[in-house]
């Protein structure tokens, strides 16, 4: 009897701790998240608009906040969209997108419903899934082939369906380019809450159990505790030259510029030409390393030819220059790191001794190449009559460089002149000065005298 009683006991104790581990799992104690921390999604999603969005959820998910995705984008390219959505998806902190200002559309009206909480401000609209392709050149053809039409369509009605949201609409806006305001996605279920502004939405959800793959937490997000991440001076000229407007505008004058050194012979004008063009490639969807190596690769070759072919400063340098700067400007920049205050000290330190004698040579550089623009021309373009003397041999009909009035000439003889032999301007052939030794002529004078 006994044993009977002590096995009742025990099957009793295990039942309850089984229903209390349940009821834990169900509906019990949840992670609190407290906070928020904002990016901002303004124009285009580009590349480097997904490389901010990520880096700004790492930052989220290391301080245990919350990301709030402010939106107010035409949409942008379908493959960075689809990879900010994964991040998304994975996230171990919720997700909050509000569309305000104006709008969320195609690419952005993908991100908002693929977040944990999707609102919107009174006033703004989503949908217009259709993909397109840009024109370098200008102008959009819509996408109608099912193998990318299809796909949208999928992870679309799968965002929904995994938030409880109204997956009817989903075909309508990827196949038909359906477009609604902030009222008519809520009445159908397709957003969950409207709101006025930020602090509005902070105070409505606050409380609200978010449920990711990784367990459901609770936000925590009144009163406000708001950290705001800024996108990075690199990722935000990129961005910018990213845009599908700006990319057009250069490609066309970039052709245009092309066009016009090859018909008029001024092949100057084909290296900022060429220049604008790689510029382009960033709104045409072209990965942003690829392009920043690019830009690089070729600013390093511009340079070299200045330097190494054409003599002084031209478009060439000054076109290498610029390519070279926005090139490492748009090197990927790593995402947050833990480390120490003082190691971070040291390293700013370290920059600071290492690039503050580089600054004061660059500033002493640009003093001297002002102070010389400023100078007075001190010689003739055409010192004709002047002499000088050779600096390299130059055979007879060849050219070679000569010295003569302070400057260094590239010039050409009808004879032939040895290094360091006197010579004399009698005339120039574009930018190449005409030359004849001393020496020769002293030897058809006294001939002339003996005659």
């Amino acid at each position: 009897m006994r044993r009977g009683f002590i096995a009742a006991v025990l099957l009793l104790s295990f039942l309850l701790a089984a229903a209390g581990s349940t009821l834990q799992g169900l509906g019990g104690e949840a992670r609190l998240v407290h906070g928020v921390l904002v990016v901002s999604v303004k124009g285009v999603i580009d590349d480097s608009m997904a490389r901010y969005i990520k880096s700004g959820l790492q930052a989220a998910e290391e301080q245990d906040r919350a990301l709030l995705v402010l939106l107010d984008t035409p949409g942008g390219q379908l493959e960075a969209a689809l990879n900010i959505v994964e991040s998304f998806r994975e996230a171990t902190v919720p997700v909050i997108s509000f569309v305000k200002g104006k709008w969320a559309v195609s690419a952005g009206t993908l991100l908002l419903l693929c977040s944990h909480v999707a609102a919107m401000q009174p006033g703004t609209v989503i949908g217009a899934m259709q993909p397109v392709i840009l024109s370098p050149l200008g102008g959009y053809t819509p996408v109608n082939e099912s193998k990318i039409l299809n796909p949208v369509y999928k992870e679309l009605e799968a965002c929904l369906r995994l938030y409880g949201r109204n997956t009817t609409v989903a075909r309508e806006m990827v196949y038909e380019n359906l477009v609604l305001d902030a009222e008519e996605a809520y009445k159908s279920h397709v957003v969950d809450l409207l709101a006025p502004n930020m602090y509005s939405l902070l105070q409505k959800i606050n409380g609200r159990r978010v449920k990711l793959l990784t367990g459901t937490v609770v936000l925590d997000t009144w009163p406000p505790d708001i950290v705001y991440y800024p996108m990075p001076v690199s990722l935000r000229v990129a961005h910018i030259l990213g845009d599908p407007l700006l990319s057009s505008l250069l490609s066309t004058i970039a052709l245009i510029l092309i066009i016009a050194g090859v018909l008029t012979g001024h092949l100057h004008l084909i290296v900022p030409g060429i220049a604008l063009m790689l510029l382009s490639m960033l709104g045409l969807g072209f990965s942003l390393n690829i392009a920043a190596l690019v830009m690089i690769v070729a600013g390093i070759i511009l340079l070299l030819v200045e330097i190494l072919v054409i003599p002084g400063f031209t478009i060439v340098g000054a076109t290498g220059i610029i390519l070279l700067v926005l090139g490492l400007l748009m090197l990927p920049v790593p995402g947050p790191q833990t480390i120490s205050p003082e190691y971070l000290t040291g390293i700013l330190y370290t920059v600071a001794a290492a690039t503050t004698p580089l600054a004061g040579l660059m500033a002493v550089i640009v003093y001297k190449v002002v102070k010389a623009k400023r100078q007075k021309v001190l010689y003739k373009p055409l010192p004709l009559g002047k002499q000088g003397y050779a600096v390299d041999d130059i055979p007879a009909g060849g050219e070679g460089f000569v010295f003569v009035e302070g400057e260094y000439w590239r010039a050409r003889s009808h004879k032939p002149v040895k290094k360091g032999q006197r010579v004399r301007v009698v005339g120039k052939d574009g930018p190449v000065l005409l030359v004849e030794p001393l020496e020769e002529q002293r030897e058809q004078g006294e001939g002339s005298e003996r005659g």
